[in-house]
């Protein structure tokens, strides 16, 4: 059984892009698209028994008709090989009002053999090498919880609590009914306790979402679990078995993603019964390059020679690009911005070109740039006030769940 697991595509995200003159459209999308295209025709090659995806298909949960149509359109040769097609969603995929269609939803009625999981369910699903079992754990959906009386009171860490408490109650009801003969796989989009993030996963979040342990979801019966969620690629339960695998995002959402490789992953479930073995393979797309460059030319006669031999050991042709030096006061007038861009034509984009400045008493400053989460704005602000130290960890505990409550207030209103 040859599965090809991926999740995360997050179709929209064209932060960093520029308008394609061939085509109108905005270059990220293309790259999406390339990506996406490169996995499939990796799919058709392999001669896959089934697609798997794991959620968050779109930037957000409204996507564009371009979007809905790119996204169509990659998936299309999948369907004319007649290739199943499994879709969970994720939290991306979900409207914030109760009762509206996911972004998904729309697959269902698209021609192919097409399997869309919005609630936890399972269902054995026909290949042509045979039946595959898919218990789905896709996103748990607050909105639902919040629309009945008995839930409407409780506190966000009581809802937590009960989402986990289904989830794992409903997973061991699965367990029980499937055949154990057969390949079983489960698609979840959550969080693994312990998983490492690419960083673009808006972690605030994640801290307070439900999270579930390893042992929670690799329970007997079950040869694979295929997880979204979280943009890099790992094995949670490398090494033994079954694998609990994110295989990340198929292309970086920013530059908190510059040095993660991205891609999916090939999956083969072998044999039968207690019999059966699962091997995986990390396949990397052909994804967008960006590059960072810090350069420190403080002690440099020339800061601006420092820069630019720093971009020139870098390959910046067709990348997006950032660059960020730090210099003293004293060297502000040395600087030449527009040789510095020049050394960058090149690139596909240049995202951002940042200059931090020592004052001439260097004094020590608080620099909180665009990418900061509020995490690491909160410890470089507390660094500078030896007062705070002692309450660091409380202060950034609070500020974590004000952030939290006010975006979920966000979404509700919205």
């Amino acid at each position: 059984m040859k599965i090809l697991h991926t999740a995360d595509i997050h179709l929209g995200s064209n932060v960093y892009g520029r308008i394609d003159p061939e085509t109108g459209l905005n270059t990220r999308l293309l790259d999406f698209k390339r990506s996406f295209d490169a996995m499939v025709a990796r799919a058709l090659e392999e001669d896959v028994d089934l697609f798997l995806f794991c959620g968050d298909a779109y930037r957000t949960a409204d996507p564009t008709p371009t979007q809905q149509r790119a996204f169509a359109e990659c998936l299309r040769p999948l369907a004319d090989r007649g290739i199943p097609i499994v879709m969970i969603t994720g939290n991306h995929d979900h409207p914030v009002s109760f009762g509206k269609a996911s972004a998904l939803d729309i697959f269902s009625f698209i021609r192919g053999d097409v399997h869309v999981f919005r609630r936890p369910d399972w269902q054995a699903i026909p290949t042509k090498s045979g039946p595959v079992q898919i218990l789905a754990l896709p996103w748990p959906i607050r909105s639902v919880l919040l629309s009945r009386e008995e839930h409407r009171k409780k506190s966000p860490a009581e809802i937590r609590a009960f989402i986990e408490e289904k989830y794992v109650e409903l997973l061991e009801l699965m367990t029980r009914e499937i055949d154990p003969a057969l390949p079983t796989v489960l698609a979840a989009h959550l969080t693994v306790q312990g998983a490492e993030m690419a960083g673009s996963e808006r972690t605030s979040l994640i801290e307070h979402e439900p999270k579930f342990t390893v042992g929670q979801l690799a329970r007997p019966g079950i040869d694979y679990v295929a997880l979204g969620h979280i943009h890099r690629p790992q094995d949670r339960n490398e090494g033994r078995t079954p694998p609990v695998v994110y295989p990340g995002s198929i292309e970086r959402i920013s530059f908190k993603e510059w040095e993660d490789r991205k891609g999916f992953v090939l999956v083969d479930i072998a044999g039968e019964g207690a019999g059966k073995t699962t091997t995986y393979t990390f396949v990397e797309t052909p994804a967008r390059r960006f590059v960072n460059v810090h350069v420190d030319a403080r002690e440099a006669p020339d800061p601006t020679e420092a820069v630019l031999a720093a971009i020139a050991e870098e390959d910046v042709a067709d990348a997006i690009v950032r660059v960020r030096y730090h210099i003293e006061e004293r060297q502000a007038a040395l600087v030449d911005a527009q040789r510095i861009r020049e050394a960058l034509a090149s690139a596909h984009v240049i995202a951002a070109i940042e200059r931090t400045v020592e004052p001439t008493e260097r004094q020590r400053r608080t620099v909180v740039t665009r990418d900061s989460s509020l995490r690491e704005a909160m410890t470089r602000y507390i660094a500078q006030h030896e007062h705070l130290a002692s309450m660091k960890d409380r202060l950034i505990d609070a500020a974590l769940e004000l952030e939290a409550a006010y975006e979920a207030r966000q979404r509700l209103e919205n």
